[in-house]
């Protein structure tokens, strides 16, 4: 019964199911309730307000010291995902650099890359490039100006046994270094400088903050112009 379940009497579950049956948010079969499409939209809208305000409560201080600019609103409201199971999001003093002492390692285990990003990376891109050797992939999207640094600096793009492999998108509008693998998500995020705080980075394993990832960087790739690897 869900009376006991919740504990309360069963006048007052039948008046809150009355209520919201009345609301659309609740459907009625026999004895038996449950939600509407309206009420589960409801539901989930609740538990993903939730999930970000905890979040943005737990870490006021990292978010009040970034440019989220580079997030459209969407992603924004959903940022709780980012939060649930993440490994890092503040920086450790213990640590002397996150990304040779916690992102390399992890990088050095993925194998398929997607990639969002104004930014150069060296160590990322390094991990990227032996992945692709080694029979994994590899998608970025990134501006113009990076990929003119690219056409300089990447042996990866210039070594044609690997271009089936690889795909460059250029897109004007990016403001994050975003990296999802197989199994993680990885975050950093502009200061209010313009500055890129590559020691301050979001990684998460949970699987609902790597969707959130891999969404977000469809969301970039979806407007990109994808850029023809034999001009390298």
């Amino acid at each position: 019964m869900l009376s006991t379940k919740l504990a309360l009497h069963k006048s007052s579950v039948s008046h809150a199911l009355k209520e919201l049956h009345v609301e659309d948010l609740v459907i009625k079969k026999g004895k038996s309730c449950r939600l509407s499409n309206v009420g589960s939209i409801q539901k989930n809208t609740l538990e993903w307000m939730g999930k970000t305000l905890r979040c943005l409560k737990g870490h006021r201080d990292f978010f009040l010291s970034h440019d989220l600019s580079g997030i459209p609103k969407a992603f924004q409201v959903t940022m709780g995902a980012v939060c649930d199971g993440r490994e890092i999001i503040e920086n450790d003093p213990a640590i002397h650099s996150q990304i040779q002492g916690i992102v390399v390692p992890l990088l050095s285990q993925a194998r398929h890359f997607q990639v969002a990003s104004s930014t150069l990376v060296p160590e990322q891109q390094m991990a990227a490039a032996q992945a692709v050797r080694e029979g994994g992939s590899l998608q970025t999207v990134t501006t113009a100006r990076i990929i003119q640094e690219l056409r300089l600096k990447s042996y990866a793009l210039k070594d044609e046994s690997l271009r089936s492999r690889i795909e460059l998108y250029s897109r004007s509008e990016i403001n994050l270094h975003l990296v999802v693998t197989e199994t993680h998500l990885f975050l950093a995020l502009p200061r209010l400088n313009r500055t890129y705080d590559l020691e301050t980075i979001i990684i998460s394993k949970d699987p609902q903050a790597v969707e959130w990832g891999r969404m977000l960087f469809y969301y970039f790739r979806s407007g990109a112009e994808k850029i023809e690897l034999n001009t390298f």
